[in-house]
């Protein structure tokens, strides 16, 4: 159901006949033709698993080609559609209003391997992630790059694993990085920034070469989205049905957020010496309620409020001088800000 056929051999239905079908006790198991990542599939997902239907697939059509066609879940596991994490926070690049904030933070600021190993593995035991994205910052500064790979191929065999990278570093790459993202089918996602334009040939013919899947735009990315505000008071519903972030889980060392900008957003408030932001909901991973703790995170977090319901474009640029305003829906709210 959702997206298409999967085989002439499989019946498509609809959302109505799928409730159907569950109401009537005649669904053994169903495979979902849809992101991995979206609410449809979340819905679909939790109404098969309330009613102890364990064959449970999904057909992400993202990379459909590169990763298995059909990610059939484990009976008795959390779902978590998508989930990302910064191995490294800082940047060689520093884009005005980056969403990670990574202007913010040093190259030296990183996600401690250990913690890494011992979050994935936890993890494992526990969830089903069909989606894993490595990235930053710029996730290719690690030179321990090619262990936080193995760690979560070892642990999620299955995932369909990512790094997200401006792709400036791979011409440099070390070939132990090149190899482990080749070993454990790791795609290669460039963001399309303009320098990489520059040398585009340069790191595909690296990739190529070293029989590695990546993907890229045609146009480079020229605009970005900002969307922060100073003060409360916001419809988070209105913010969230416009916002970028609001599936994109995200985990650190130990817990898991709603997105980048709730975990990370302490790092701007103390920049920018601002006193009244809200402190970040995130769900320890580790505690014997977890499934209900992660749940709460798809309605309203806190910071939802402080997000605008109207984002402003700004031009992509790299900035080494990062201003409050930068990140600011409306930038005239600095003119209040003491």
């Amino acid at each position: 159901m959702g997206g298409g056929n999967l085989s002439e051999n499989f019946l498509p239905i609809n959302f109505t006949e799928f409730k159907w079908l569950v109401k009537a006790g005649e669904l053994d198991g169903i495979i979902i033709a849809d992101k991995a990542h979206s609410n449809f599939t979340k819905q679909v997902v939790k109404i098969c698993q309330f009613n102890s239907i364990e064959k449970i697939g999904i057909v992400d059509p993202i990379n459909l080609n590169f990763f298995n066609a059909v990610y059939m879940l484990e009976p008795g596991k959390i779902y978590v559609g998508y989930l990302e994490a910064n191995i490294v926070d800082g940047c060689n690049l520093n884009c005005r209003g980056c969403t990670h904030f990574s202007g913010l933070f040093s190259r030296e600021e990183i996600y401690p391997l250990e913690n890494f190993y011992n979050d994935v593995h936890r993890l494992s035991k526990i969830c089903d992630i069909v989606r894993f994205r490595l990235l930053g910052g710029e996730p290719l500064l690690s030179k321990n790059l090619d262990e936080y790979i193995r760690i979560v191929r070892k642990n999620f065999p299955k995932t369909n694993l990512k790094i997200v990278t401006n792709g400036l570093l791979i011409p440099s790459l070390p070939q132990k990085i090149l190899n482990s993202i080749r070993e454990n089918k790791c795609m290669v996602d460039i963001s399309p920034y303009a320098p990489t334009f520059k040398i585009l040939d340069r790191i595909k013919n690296i990739l190529i070469s070293n029989g590695i899947t990546f993907q890229i735009s045609t146009c480079a990315l020229e605009h970005f989205l900002v969307f922060l505000s100073l003060q409360a008071g916001h419809n988070p519903q209105k913010a969230r049905a416009v916002c970028i972030n609001d599936l994109c889980r995200f985990l650190r060392n130990g817990k898991i957020y709603k997105c980048p900008i709730d975990a990370l957003s302490y790092r701007y408030t103390e920049r920018f010496g601002i006193e009244n932001y809200p402190t970040a909901t995130g769900v320890d991973i580790y505690a014997p309620n977890f499934a209900a703790l992660l749940e709460m995170l798809n309605e309203n977090v806190e910071m939802c409020s402080w997000c605008s319901e109207k984002a402003r474009m700004i031009n992509w640029e790299p900035s080494n001088n990062p201003r409050i305003e930068d990140w600011l829906a409306d930038p005239e709210e600095i003119k209040n800000f003491s």
